[in-house]
């Protein structure tokens, strides 16, 4: 008499989850550009399976060896959020991953998108609120199981920022040839300045502080040679998210 063996059925691995930068969008078909014209970026891949335990990957970790489907390739494209992350089954079952978000100080988590066959996911952040998130994968063996038998494995993302608000400008104050003024941001830190006069060359100021790594910044430049008449100064903030505010004043020169 023979008895067929039913092997055990066996959770998902969920190995590790990259959190892309800001501003970051995946595609799953090489030579398909997103977007007009979106520059190229790399793309930061999680590890793949390891032997004992598994650890997330810190945001500036980039591991290259490890094998997609089909690899995913990034384009910059501002206000969105990519993650990509690494599962195995050892049954080498078929497997479909759901990914949820929470806010830092929310309890429930929201479905995001369901029934993903891929290994990364992009979406565009402008829809929710500034502040501080968290993703969670759950990885399910359904596909390849009956549903008393399949099983499923979760994983939470490191902390990531959503901040889709472009910095404030103080008035620009100009005193002879001197024009200062201050930017300020509630989420991000100030990334870097510019200033241009009469719809001239966009010119990099730095702030007074020597190196922009505040929420708050301010700046002081010269504009000297100017004929007689009137003249537009205009300044723009950017923070590291790409948001961009801006502001101008007119000035008259006698």
């Amino acid at each position: 008499m023979s008895l067929a063996y039913q092997p055990k059925n066996v959770a998902p691995v969920i190995d590790g989850i990259a959190l892309q930068d800001p501003g970051v969008r995946a595609q799953g078909q090489p030579g398909v550009t997103i977007g007009t014209g979106a520059p190229a970026v790399t793309l930061k891949f999680p590890p793949a399976q390891t032997p004992v335990g598994s650890v997330i990957i810190s945001q500036t970790q980039t591991t290259s060896s490890v094998k997609f489907e089909t690899p995913p390739q990034g384009t910059q494209q501002k206000g969105y959020q990519s993650v990509l992350w690494t599962v195995h089954d050892d049954n080498d079952d078929d497997l479909r991953c759901a990914i949820y978000f929470r806010g830092e100080n929310e309890k429930d988590w929201k479905l995001l998108k369901d029934n993903i066959d891929q290994r990364f996911y992009s979406f565009d952040t402008t829809s929710l609120a500034d502040g501080a998130y968290y993703l969670k994968i759950v990885a399910t063996d359904a596909a390849s199981n009956p549903p008393d038998k399949a099983l499923k494995t979760e994983r939470e993302s490191e902390r990531f920022e959503v901040d889709n608000t472009p910095p404030t400008l103080s008035e620009i104050m100009v005193a002879g040839a001197v024009t200062s003024f201050t930017a300020s941001d509630t989420e991000s830190n100030i990334e870097r300045a510019q200033y241009s006069v009469d719809g001239g060359e966009w010119l990099l100021v730095a702030p007074k502080s020597g190196i922009s790594d505040g929420k708050q910044e301010k700046y002081e430049f010269s504009v000297g040679g100017l004929k007689a008449g009137e003249h537009t100064i205009a300044v723009r903030v950017y923070d590291r998210f790409e948001n961009v505010g801006s502001r101008k004043t007119v000035v008259t020169v006698k």
